[in-house]
């Protein structure tokens, strides 16, 4: 057997462990029993070992007792000498365990003098340091071995461990002024020599350096803004999960999970967990209504994707065109069988769900014979015909009489069983729950069957349990319905009205084959095919439920076939009323339907839009990538011609490229692939339609809530792709590319290529989205590959890990202080509410752990800390939104514990008309060393940076000297 070099054997290190405890531990006997006799013998000993050592240091037992009482008495204000200890121990029944009042004399006699206590003192916690050591390294090598959990928390709990036993030292003493006033004056020199105002971390921004004097070594700095500006959905949108279950965003919020279908970096749909829930409370929405007929309700504030990349609602009007799912890939596992699929396809479409039985009536002979089919498959059932052949036939379910029949006999010999097992008669079981001894004989002799009530009332008489005598007892009696009645009763759908028909949620799970076996006879009842007289083919289906006829518009892109939903009038018993009718009219996804779909009943309509479909040249007037693409063609083109793109692609006429126009997917493929440009090529075969916007209207105020997806920050919501920290990044830029101070960026809510690319762009001054679609110039190029190499040499040290607690965040930055390369002189984090604390009892306490916690961390390592902080929602239902102290978000201790609160008010994000475009307020609302005040800036929402409102020179001396940053 080989084991690794170096490595000690496991038997060996066992015996090493089991020697550690044989040992005898670290400590000075004499040392203790010195401090406790100065203690006894001298009043004023004690304050001199207070914040030197406690009870728990002290290694033999009787002599922590001792110190214990001796600090219980100090703290009375109470005398401690032999006469009051040995008092205090008596009245705590541990005089004699310390070994009587002789002993207490004894220590007393020993000591000459108190004048070395301290010295003893520090002996004594010096050894008990080494013993909590030898304590933490055998539960580090016993944890090793025994290799629980996860390899990473066993070495961050082990560190921790470690580091707190670093930092757990006896506390510092008073100091004389004197001794600490020549540090202050070499202090006051320096600043005096560098003539410069800023005696912190630079952040850039004059203004907001001269009223802080930079970011101040030991302060926690929050910097607090609403999150993301009021990005939010109504509670009610409809959010689809891998698994294919649709979920309302309000419920994915509450439960705190679920896995999403988000737009990753290549226009491919792919499954994502939420990193955060956000409830954010009650906004003002408006409703985005597209071509298709979808519809989702958002803030204005809310992104929508566009050819032109991500933008708010408030910068898109009607007519654009937003990105939506042309196919979402669910492949469900769940399964009810075949026959119960179209079952439930037959009865939405024509079925009668209300009363005690279910009626499919349809005037097509072969989908009557084929649901009686069906219903002969689920079991237990029979059909009974009404009507004639002539006119619309209907079709009654009803129990099977022979399936009822021999549950009734099992169900008798169960009862009859139990009545001898229990040794009672049917007499006396009769009398004890209310009914006659005949009724007990027939149900013995399943001639009739006892009601569920009874069968319950039977179940206690007899002490067994319902599902061992009657599993199937409900199906027994004519009064519990059939079978088929209790699973549309589990379903929800029983006594449903047309208006009120939905697809029930475990449609939604199907596997693809049932899915479409559903689909195929629904469409068969309420469906239909036909070639218009232009020879247009068209698919439609119809229906009087809204919520169905969208449930089914959604169904279809499971498959990827695209419907269009519209509202119109039918006639209905010599009037009319309102339906839902969905068109397929895209070549593409009617051939899918009529593959991978179909309709029983209706295969000669399909047949005949086959072939119509075979005889029209594939022109797309609905799939069509918008106009706006052709700023992405011009900058993947470079230098080449039209007409030379138009030869590689095999056209004889550039005019028919159509520049400037509407592309259709295979002719934008086609020029991807002359341009040789992978992004066209990903938005060409992308999983998004361009589904145009027909209305953006108001529709009141509601609840909202918001998810976060690490990575691509989209999900889809209603079938709409939906979206979800420029001032921080702005000062770590300056800080350590101007500065060269070292900055650690904690970001729990972007990952690290985001970062590194936001702050690439805003460098470089270039627009992010541009960027993302590769729409670039040469000169873009040359830009972004300068700033990568000024940005590249600064000391910027970014760790993305989610949800990190403090104990994570001050291990790290301990390892970053203590190498003198990095020059650690800042650390970011982004953002408090993402962090973890330590299990307390409610959110509240959570964040004000960890606010004490960061404020701890830097005063520790002297360095400033910038903690960005959500706001509540209050701020939002004031007239004037500009946030106060009042509105940080689950504010327990920030206010308390921070040193500078700032808060960012941009007012074009709430007044589009306002009077000052593109100003930003940062307002210091706190400054424990400092004036308060406002400082304005320059927004440039293109690059997310913020600017100098002023001019260096408007700000004085703030920066006279070149500024700059001591780290002493």
């Amino acid at each position: 057997m080989f084991l690794g070099r170096g490595l000690p054997h496991p038997d060996a290190a066992m015996d090493e462990q089991k020697t550690a405890f044989t040992r005898v531990p670290p400590h000075s006997q004499e040392a203790e029993e010195s401090v406790l006799g100065a203690l006894l013998t001298d009043s004023d000993a004690f304050d001199r070992v207070a914040d030197l050592v406690v009870a728990s240091d002290f290694y033999v037992e009787r002599h922590s007792r001792i110190f214990a009482a001796i600090s219980a008495l100090q703290g009375q204000a109470r005398p401690a000498d032999v006469i009051t200890v040995t008092d205090a121990l008596k009245q705590t029944g541990e005089l004699q365990r310390i070994g009587g009042t002789a002993f207490l004399v004894e220590l007393a006699d020993r000591v000459v003098t108190a004048a070395n206590v301290s010295h003893y003192a520090r002996l004594v916690h010096d050894k008990a340091t080494l013993r909590r050591l030898i304590r933490t390294s055998t539960e580090i090598l016993s944890g090793a071995y025994e290799s629980r959990g996860s390899t990473r928390d066993f070495l961050d709990k082990a560190e921790s461990a470690i580091f707190e036993l670093s930092s757990d030292h006896a506390g510092t003493a008073l100091r004389r002024i004197d001794s600490l006033i020549s540090g202050t004056v070499e202090r006051i020199e320096q600043l005096y020599e560098r003539k410069s105002e800023i005696t912190g971390v630079p952040t850039g921004y004059y203004d907001l350096d001269h009223k802080t004097a930079g970011l101040q070594p030991s302060d926690l700095i929050i910097v607090a803004g609403r999150p993301s500006m009021g990005k939010c959905l109504a509670a009610d949108s409809e959010i689809v999960l891998e698994d294919g279950r649709v979920r309302r965003l309000e419920d994915i919020v509450r439960e705190r999970s679920g896995t999403l279908w988000t737009l990753n970096d290549h226009w491919r749909l792919e499954p994502a967990p939420p990193s955060a829930f956000v409830d954010d409370g009650v906004k003002p929405l408006f409703e985005v209504t597209t071509r298709l007929g979808r519809r989702v309700r958002t803030t204005l504030s809310h992104p929508f994707l566009t050819i032109d990349g991500w933008k708010p609602l408030g910068e898109i009007r009607a007519g654009d065109s937003i990105a939506v799912p042309r196919r979402i890939p669910v492949a469900g596992r769940q399964s009810i069988g075949d026959a119960r699929a179209k079952i439930l396809g037959y009865l939405l479409g024509d079925g009668t769900l209300g009363g005690t039985s279910i009626r499919f009536t349809n005037t097509n002979s072969r989908l009557q014979d084929d649901f009686a089919e069906c219903v002969e498959d689920f079991g237990g059932l029979r059909t009974c015909e009404e009507g004639s052949r002539t006119r619309a036939r209907t079709v009654r379910i009803a129990a099977d009489r022979e399936t009822m029949k021999q549950r009734r006999e099992r169900l008798g010999i169960s009862i009859r069983r139990s009545l001898m097992a229990g040794s009672r008669s049917a007499r006396s079981v009769a009398m004890e729950i209310g009914v006659s001894p005949a009724s007990i004989s027939n149900w013995c002799r399943g001639v009739t069957a006892p009601s569920p009530m009874r069968v319950s009332q039977l179940c206690g008489a007899l002490a067994v349990r319902y599902e061992d005598l009657a599993p199937d007892a409900e199906c027994a009696t004519v009064t519990s319905g059939n079978d088929l009645v209790r699973w549309l009763d589990e379903l929800g759908l029983r006594g449903a009205s047309a208006h009120e028909k939905f697809v029930p949620d475990i449609v939604f799970q199907l596997r693809p084959d049932e899915l479409a076996s559903f689909l195929n006879r629904l469409f068969a009842t309420d469906g239909w095919a036909s070639v218009l007289a232009t020879g247009q083919s068209q698919l439609g289906y119809c229906t009087v439920s809204e919520r169905m006829a969208r449930q089914v518009q959604h169904l279809l892109l499971r498959f990827g076939v695209i419907g269009r939903l519209r509202q119109r009038r039918v006639r209905y018993q010599g009037g009319s009323r309102v339906a839902w009718q969905i068109d397929i009219t895209d070549r593409a996804s009617i051939l899918t339907f009529v593959d991978q779909i179909g309709m029983f009943g209706k295969e000669g309509a399909l047949d005949r839009v086959r072939h119509a479909c075979a005889l029209r040249r594939d022109k797309a007037f609905r799939d069509v990538v918008p106009r706006g693409v052709w700023r992405l063609v011009e900058g993947a083109r470079g230098g080449a011609s039209w007409s030379e793109i138009g030869a590689a692609m095999g056209l004889t006429d550039v005019s028919n490229l159509h520049v400037g126009r509407s592309v259709s997917r295979k002719r934008l493929q086609a020029i991807a692939s002359a341009v040789d440009d992978s992004n066209l090529q990903d938005i060409a075969t992308s999983d998004v339609y361009w589904d145009p916007i027909v209305h953006i209207e108001p529709v009141g105020s509601a609840q909202v809530y918001d998810l976060t997806v690490d990575g691509t920050h989209n999900f889809v919501a209603n079938d709409v792709c939906v979206h979800n920290t420029a001032f921080c990044l702005n000062i770590a830029e300056y800080a350590a590319g101007e500065c060269g101070i070292g900055v650690a960026v904690f970001s729990m809510e972007m990952s690290s290529d985001q970062l590194v690319m936001r702050m690439l762009c805003s460098q470089a001054e270039i627009d992010n989205s541009r960027v993302r679609s590769g729409r670039l110039h040469d000169r873009d190029i040359k830009n972004i590959a300068l700033t990568a190499g000024k940005l590249g040499g600064a000391p910027i040290y970014i760790d993305d890990t989610a949800a990190q607690t403090v104990l994570e965040i001050r291990s790290k930055c301990r390892r970053l202080k203590h190498d003198p390369q990095a020059g650690l002189g800042l650390i970011i984090i982004d953002y408090l509410q993402l962090m973890r604390g330590g299990g307390e009892d409610n959110r509240e306490q959570e964040i004000s752990t960890i606010s004490r916690s960061l404020k701890a961390l830097a005063k520790e390592l002297s360095v400033p800390i910038v903690a960005l902080s959500q706001l509540n929602r209050q701020v939002e239902m004031r007239a004037d939104k500009r946030p106060g102290m009042a509105d940080l978000r689950e504010s327990g201790a920030l206010e308390q514990d921070a040193d500078v609160i700032v808060f960012l008010y941009r007012d074009e994000q709430y007044n589009p008309d306002t009077a000052e475009p593109g100003v930003a307020e940062i307002i210091i609302a706190k400054q424990r060393n400092g004036p308060t005040g406002t400082v304005r800036l320059m927004f440039e929402k293109a690059f997310a940076r913020f600017r100098n409102f002023s001019s260096r020179e408007d700000a004085g001396a703030a920066y006279a000297g070149g500024g700059g940053y001591d780290a002493n």
